[in-house]
């Protein structure tokens, strides 16, 4: 790890992973609900709305790049139910089951322990 790197642990067991690309025509606050849903086994739209756990500008304005300004390397964690969200400043967003414990290990470590529902492998 390099210096001064930032580190974020979970003690959560990963159930879905997905990347947010830039060039999608997709709202990242959209690819969020989905992810979370997908985590859920339900529709979005069954889903409570996102602003009551989380500000979606923050959302957006974390994943969106910025004309002429480097990416900064952050992380934003925060629940939804039983569900952790993990999102990255790449755009790699991790849904653990917090009913699930582990041993602490960085947030975007390892794959998802071979769960069917992950579409994206996050390292």
């Amino acid at each position: 790890m390099a210096k001064g790197a930032l580190q974020v642990y979970r003690t959560c067991t990963p159930v879905v992973d997905v990347t947010y690309d830039e060039q999608s025509p997709e709202l990242p606050t959209k690819v969020l609900v989905d992810a979370i849903a997908e985590a859920n086994n339900s529709s979005p739209v069954e889903m409570p709305p996102l602003y009551e756990f989380v500000d979606p500008d923050m959302i957006e304005s974390l994943l969106e790049q910025r004309d002429n300004q480097p990416k900064r390397e952050m992380v934003l964690g925060f629940t939804v139910n039983s569900w952790n969200v993990f999102v990255r400043s790449d755009g790699r967003i991790r849904i653990c089951d917090g009913t699930q414990h582990t041993d602490p290990q960085p947030v975007f470590a390892g794959n998802s322990l071979g769960d069917a529902r992950a579409r994206d492998s996050v390292d």
